[in-house]
């Protein structure tokens, strides 16, 4: 399935999902996003949103 259907689908009914399971579809959604985005960018390159993950995981003590 493409990665587009796979977020349609995965927004169906997303209104009516408690405030949880929202959070839990939207970071999903980012995962396959953001796995999508590095398969397509080459060996070593930097890619948009690198530096805010570092930062965000700084904060984290990660």
């Amino acid at each position: 399935m493409a990665l587009r259907e796979q977020t349609e689908a995965r927004l169906v009914g997303f209104d009516q999902l408690g405030a949880s399971l929202q959070v839990e579809t939207l970071r999903a959604i980012e995962a396959n996003l953001r796995r999508a985005l590095s398969a397509d960018a080459p060996t070593g390159t930097v890619h948009p949103g690198a530096q805010l993950t570092a930062s965000r995981n700084e904060g984290n003590g990660a």
